[in-house]
This record gives structure tokens, sequence and C-alpha cells, in this order.
């Protein structure tokens, strides 16, 4: 093992993810200074390859198709509702609109066509965070209500498990923030609804 490149720019709240193999990040910002540009580790060294057709930071991605696609964020003050997609070659293209603008949420895949949205800001000064979620199908391209987070949260994680008996998916959000601070509380997806998440100690 080697320590990796320092990447180019300093940077906070930007999109990540494997490419082909190939990692990129995409996006953020700093100082209030908001970035469209896609960098990649490659031969050693993190390189500019592409360049979203929005500035955003506090977006949101997620892999579907050997493509990042990106959802909403921030760009400046505005919540956007636009949605792009970046391939491993550079190439960017529009994506659906979102059903709202929204920034500070999660994304991800629970299963071979269809993501969740979970969460995040939907007004102007978040309070409360958005307990809302959203299916979004990539083969239609449409966004479907899903069912209402226990807790609103916003720049929180979310992740898919599989269970390891009945090798069913299960989206799992965790973390963030609401009107009353950090959140350390775990929520699960479960036969489409939302169940708090437990602490098994051994």
């Amino acid at each position: 093992c080697s320590d990796m490149a320092d990447f180019p720019v300093k940077l906070m709240s930007a999109v990540g993810a494997n490419l082909d193999g190939t990692p990129i990040v995409c996006g953020g910002g700093v100082s209030w200074t908001y970035s469209n540009k896609c960098y990649r580790f490659t031969n050693g060294v993190w390189e500019e390859f592409a360049s979203m057709k929005k500035k955003r930071w506090h977006a949101a991605g997620v892999m579907y198709n050997e493509k990042l696609h990106v959802f909403g964020g921030l760009d400046g003050s505005s919540k956007l509702r636009t949605s792009e997609t970046i391939n491993v070659d550079g190439e960017v293209s529009d994506g659906p609109d979102l059903p709202e603008g929204v920034d500070s949420h999660a994304m991800t895949a629970i299963n071979d066509t269809v993501s969740l949205l979970s969460g995040g800001c939907t007004n102007a000064n978040c309070i409360p965070s958005s307990n809302q979620t959203w299916y979004y199908n990539h083969d239609t391209e449409a966004f479907t209500s899903g069912p209402d987070l226990l807790k609103g949260r916003r720049r929180h994680g979310s992740a898919t498990n599989v269970d390891k008996v009945t090798k069913a998916k299960i989206a799992v959000v965790t973390g963030g923030f609401n009107v009353n601070g950090g959140l350390d509380s775990t929520e699960l997806l479960i036969n489409g609804q939302w169940e708090t998440g437990t602490i098994q100690c051994r």
C-alpha cells in the first residue's frame, strides 16, 4: 500500500463513486464556492475529466448502468430539482427532474433498477429536515412516493444491506441532523415500512 495523491482542490459535500473501477468525485465546494468539476483517480494521480451541467454541493449520487447518477443539491442558494449522469469517459447527460428541489439528502440502490432517495432539505431554512422518501426507477425515469422516515433527517448516510439469513435487501438510513441536532438513530426499510434499528451487544 502507498499513500494516495492529495486531491487537487479543497472540497467538501461532494459526490463520489467507483465508476468502472475508477474512483471519481464530482461537485462539492468550499467557502461558499460551488463546483461542477469531476475528478478521477488514475495512474496514481487525480485529474479533471468532466464538468457537470450544474454546480452542485450537498447532492446525492448512485451508480446505475456504469454511470454515476447525481440528483439535486445546492447551486448557490437554490435547491436543485435537476439530475444528470456522468460516465467514465466524461460524457455528461441530463436526467429527469426530481419531484421537488432538495439538498443534503441520501440515495441508495435497493435492487437492480430502483434507488431510494431519503430525507434532506426541501424548504428554505431546512427546519424541519424532511422525512419524505422517493423511489426512483432508472428504467422508466419515474419517481414514486415512498414511506415517510420515522425521523426527518439531513446529511445522513444510506446503504442497502443483505440479510444473512433471508438474503433480502434492506435499505438503511443512519445518523444525520434534524431540528434537535445530530442523530445517532438508524432506520431499516422492512416490508415497505421503516423500523427502528437496534444495537445487539455480544
